[in-house]
């Protein structure tokens, strides 16, 4: 036996013995009668006992009662968590099947979990998505709505919302969403990116300039999206340098475009338009040498078919030749500007010149059909019949192309018209030639 074992005996020995000799001394006391109801008379010990039962038993069932009640919430609990795991294993089930591209199956599961669980914040959101994708967007507006009234202070159901409202063609309403996310954030720089785009998309120069230079204000400096950023902005000033110029303010425009080529010298499409802007002011001179110093800058090709066309446009053929020959002379890589010269030489007819210069060319370029397509022509218009059927051979031979095409560097997409902006990706200057000229070693 222990020591504190012996120890608690003895004091309970101790207490039952002082109790006996207490009750003893009192024994009178204990044995008076003790009136109850009913003319029932009961010794003082005798109810003394009985009151201390009664409390043992009103403890008991108290302590029991809560023991229940206690079981009945760990059990209550046990299914709450068991059935918490099954849905949110049918939710992760709902989102492999959205990352492998099985939208039919996300859809079937995704719906399951809100039967289940119609106040599944993530499952709405996602199911949304979803919906959106399949060109259901009134269902993703509904589910993205209710996501928003579970949890107004989160913006996710707000930006699905915008993204319903862009896909359904309502960008009123996108717009005054991105409002409401702009005033829970002002700070956004998100928000205002798509408020950005939202007003490129509608060709509001304007207020996408305004929505841009909130991007600048609140933008995180070493930000890697910084880049892009300042190339968009970029792009909206020439929009609307170029809109000023439309709406006959060309010294307003030439302006713009002048604060955007001291940014970005090599911005392509600021140097086309100054030399159109000051062509509208009677500075022709002045445009064909900020034309002649946008090639000299960015050495683009688009120059020398301004160039030409400018010249041709006022019966100057001889203009547009020398203006084409300087290039040549200015050129770093003269390979495309004596293609021009040649194409040009054809177009005027002078075809033992333009026979001379684009023969000149054969083996500096890997891929130009338009160049044996001329010189084809040049031998089937001197009825040398052999030499153009073997030039509209390498022409067949290269995809058969027979103009000049026009590529974006960033997205790919080919074009057979120049524009300063991709209609593909929405990049600005970014279309060239695609035109491929040998290195030489």
């Amino acid at each position: 036996m222990k020591v504190r074992t012996f120890l608690y005996i003895v004091l309970a020995l101790g207490v039952l013995y002082a109790l006996a000799a207490l009750f003893e001394s009192n024994r009178e006391v204990l044995e008076r009668p003790f009136h109850v109801w009913g003319g029932v008379d009961l010794p003082v010990g005798l109810m003394l006992v009985v009151c201390l039962g009664l409390g043992v038993a009103i403890s008991v069932l108290a302590g029991l009662t809560r023991e229940f009640g206690q079981l009945v919430q760990r059990r209550r609990a046990a299914r709450r968590t068991r059935r918490a795991e099954e849905i949110e294993e049918e939710y992760s089930r709902g989102l492999v099947a959205v990352l492998e591209g099985r939208e039919d199956e996300a859809v079937r599961h995704l719906r399951a979990v809100l039967e289940r669980d119609s106040r599944h914040f993530n499952a709405l959101l996602k199911l949304g998505e979803v919906l959106r994708h399949r060109n259901r967007v009134d269902e993703a507006i509904e589910l993205h709505r209710k996501a928003h009234h579970l949890k107004e202070e989160d913006t996710r159901p707000l930006y699905a919302l915008v993204d319903d409202y862009e896909a359904k063609g309502d960008m009123e309403r996108a717009r005054a969403v991105l409002g409401r996310i702009i005033a829970l954030k002002k700070q956004s720089v998100s928000a205002w990116r798509k408020l950005r785009s939202l007003h490129t998309k509608e060709k509001n120069w304007d207020k996408a300039l305004e929505a841009h230079e909130q991007v600048e204000k609140y933008l995180r400096a070493g930000d890697p999206r910084d880049a892009a950023d300042r190339r968009v902005g970029r792009g909206l000033r020439y929009e609307i340098a170029a809109e000023q110029l439309a709406r006959g303010r060309p010294k307003e425009a030439a302006a713009g475009l002048r604060r955007i080529l001291k940014d970005d010298p090599q911005f392509i499409p600021a140097h086309v338009k100054l030399g159109e802007a000051l062509v509208e002011q009677g500075q022709e001179t002045e445009a064909v040498e900020a034309w002649y110093r946008g090639f000299e800058l960015t050495g683009s090709p688009i120059f020398l078919t301004v160039l030409e066309e400018h010249y041709l446009e006022r019966d100057q053929p001889l203009a547009a030749i020398e203006a084409l020959k300087l290039c040549v002379e200015r050129a770093r890589k003269d390979t495309v500007p004596r293609f021009y010269l040649g194409k040009l030489y054809f177009r005027l007819e002078m075809l033992d010149d333009a026979l001379a210069v684009l023969t000149g060319l054969e083996g500096r370029a890997s891929y130009a059909p338009t160049l044996h397509y001329l010189i084809g022509r040049i031998h089937e218009r001197r009825r040398n019949t052999t030499e153009a059927v073997r030039e509209y051979r390498k022409v067949i031979k290269e995809m058969e192309l027979v103009q000049l095409e026009y590529r974006c560097r960033c997205c790919g997409r080919t074009e057979m018209e120049w524009a300063a902006r991709c209609p593909g990706c929405g990049e600005w200057n970014a279309i060239e030639v695609n035109f491929r000229e040998e290195i030489s070693l």
